[in-house]
């Protein structure tokens, strides 16, 4: 793998677990005679050609996020990072901005502090479900994202795809995004 996507991959780890502070929990645990609490939202997804499914390194406990990550790499110097999250508690913001927050800092923690947005329709039960996408790059690599996070169910995914520079098919991002669909999402459903 080349050092500058290596860099974007140590980065991503450190976005999702530093934005989130992630617990290492692996889903919901049942709590008798409290509100239900929410579920890991189902990810469906055709990973690109080429990935294999490596090992994620573990994380320091911290604000009691509970999270999934799944990563796949390839041979080119690709990287996909597939993670679904729980967080303990919302606040005030509507759902597309703490969704743009989330995105964004994996974003610049990789070093791209510009990066274009762009909202897309998941498809899924219910749904479809809002999502925001993210590209930008550096002069190492390049970087793509699509992801929702959600005060109002506490629940969130995203997927982020990093490739070392001129080494990122658009055509393989877009069948990536056109096969992602969502079960079990309670968020809002309306685009704000």
């Amino acid at each position: 793998m080349r050092p500058g996507l290596r860099r974007a991959g140590v980065l991503m780890a450190v976005a999702v677990l530093g934005l989130t502070g992630c617990k290492g929990k692996q889903g919901p645990e049942a709590s008798g005679g409290e509100p239900p609490t929410p579920q890991q939202v189902e990810l469906s997804y055709t990973v690109p050609k080429g990935m294999t499914e490596v090992s994620v390194p573990s994380a320091t406990p911290s604000a009691g996020v509970s999270y999934d990550i799944k990563l796949y790499r390839s041979a080119d110097s690709c990287e996909l990072r597939v993670v679904r999250l729980l967080i303990p508690k919302g606040d005030d913001q509507e759902d597309q901005d703490v969704t743009y927050n989330m995105l964004g800092a994996i974003m610049k923690s990789s070093g791209i502090n510009e990066f274009t947005t762009n909202g897309v329709m998941v498809p899924g039960d219910p749904g479809p479900i809002p999502t925001l996408t993210v590209s930008g790059q550096t002069s190492t690599a390049t970087m793509r994202a699509i992801g929702r996070l959600s005060n109002e169910s506490k629940q969130g995914y995203q997927l982020v795809y990093g490739c070392g520079k001129g080494k990122l098919v658009e055509k393989t991002w877009d069948a990536l995004v056109k096969s992602l669909s969502v079960k079990g999402f309670t968020g809002p459903l309306t685009e704000h």
